[in-house]
């Protein structure tokens, strides 16, 4: 037996002492137990241990505790105890996985079921321990998407930490500026701070500047002992002069969304405009190769090929924006439809990307009725549609305006005609008169 088998298993001797003084195990069922942990930790200690093992240790374990809680509950019944064998077994458990995650890094398995493990405990785990995992995890995997948004998620969803979160993706966007995905989350997140903020200040009722202010204050109290918990790796100066441009949302959360351009979303759209110009020029700088200079057409064609992956990825933001119902959605979404309407890496959506450019159209066409229903039918913003429609139709060539007019026809009809009852409804014969004029 090693040194190091050894002192492990001799840090078991007093647990299983108050095991066996409380009545909850055997003399008999201790020895099964020890003999089962010397195997696991000959195992562990040996050269050709793998992750394997240290999943059948921890789930060994996870059955010892569950055991020894149905016997808590059967044979102390309402005793309250707080002995080495309330705890012991899920610090062992979590020293397991801190072994196993310094013995096997990269496996990321192994710190995901580390994670959830220390996540599903509650409060017997500190908000502490969580982030020193998150950091080591970070440091060793920085170039991981999904463990950026994890460790994000995990501020603003189970603590609310948002100047933590936010903390977080920017730090992950200097790592992998090259990332939609991490963009979008980033985007989504800034959505819900404010959506959030919004409604609770509906149900709380703060009206006035000052009570907004006082509100704000507690929670930079409250979040400040947490501040320190995360210390994220860091990376050089790429993209941080532009990250650090940010405005600050929470010293500019005052007023309403009327007087307040932050709460109608800006700090979202900042980061979008901010996320379209650094993935184009990843982008570009990916697939240019070797004809650095050396070829305008195919300068010309990758610059083509970057705005047309932007616009594809800047529908998602779209799609996006659908969801947040408490915003102001046309605003939002309009933002998109101007960011087209400029030019971006030498490419103009109507002379060099007409497909985009008619979509781009479309859009414009439905902003006002995007969100109207039969129920909540506004006839002032279907005509202001229909006179968009009119404006394109003495701009756009033939062959565009047929089939914008074939999309357009066919979105009233689906949306509105069809769900709309002949006689009963008396605005079916005015939207009737203007689709026939369409």
């Amino acid at each position: 037996m090693s040194a190091k088998t050894r002192y492990y298993l001799e840090q078991c001797i007093p647990e299983l002492d108050d095991l066996v003084d409380k009545k909850l195990f055997t003399k008999n069922e201790i020895s099964k137990i020890m003999k089962k942990r010397t195997d696991f930790e000959h195992r562990l200690n040996s050269r050709g241990s793998s992750t394997n093992d240290y999943f059948k240790y921890i789930a060994y374990e996870t059955n010892v505790d569950k055991l020894r809680k149905k016997r808590v509950e059967r044979i102390l019944q309402s005793k309250k105890t707080n002995s080495i064998s309330d705890w012991s077994i899920s610090q062992r458990i979590t020293f397991i996985y801190q072994r196993g995650t310094n013995k096997f890094p990269q496996d990321l398995k192994l710190w995901a079921m580390y994670l959830h493990y220390l996540k599903t405990r509650g409060s017997e785990t500190s908000y502490k321990k969580i982030h020193s995992v998150y950091n080591q995890l970070l440091k060793l995997h920085p170039s991981n998407i999904d463990v950026w948004i994890s460790c994000a998620k995990y501020e603003y969803e189970v603590h609310a930490n948002f100047k933590s979160c936010r903390t977080i993706f920017q730090n992950g966007l200097r790592f992998n500026g090259d990332s939609a995905k991490l963009w979008f989350e980033y985007v989504k997140f800034e959505l819900n701070f404010v959506t959030k903020l919004l409604n609770r200040r509906k149900v709380m009722g703060l009206i006035n500047e000052r009570e907004q202010a006082l509100d704000m204050q507690n929670d930079e109290k409250k979040n400040e002992k947490d501040d320190e918990g995360i210390t994220l790796p860091t990376t050089g100066d790429v993209m941080k002069d532009k990250l650090n441009e940010l405005p600050e949302a929470d010293m500019n959360m005052l007023g309403s969304a009327e007087t307040n351009p932050a709460l109608r979303g800006d700090i979202a759209l900042t980061v979008f405009d901010l996320a379209m110009e650094t993935l184009g020029k990843y982008y570009i700088n990916k697939h240019k190769g070797y004809y650095v200079g050396s070829d305008r057409d195919f300068e010309k064609q990758l610059n083509k090929d970057a705005v047309e992956f932007l616009f594809e990825t800047s529908m998602d933001y779209i799609r996006l924006f659908d969801d947040f119902e408490d915003l102001d959605r046309i605003y939002l979404i309009n933002h998109v439809i101007q960011y087209w309407r400029q030019e971006h890496f030498s490419i103009n959506l109507e002379t060099d990307l007409p497909e985009q450019s008619l979509d781009c159209v479309f859009l414009d066409l439905l902003l006002n009725i995007r969100y109207m229903t039969v129920e909540n039918m506004d006839i002032d913003q279907l005509q202001l549609s229909v006179k968009k429609y009119m404006a394109y139709k003495n701009k756009l060539n033939p062959t565009d305006m047929k089939s914008l007019q074939q999309k357009y026809k066919e979105y009233i009809k689906e949306q509105f005609l069809s769900e709309m009852d002949k006689e009963s409804n008396p605005g079916y014969r005015i939207l009737e008169m203007i689709y026939n004029k369409l």
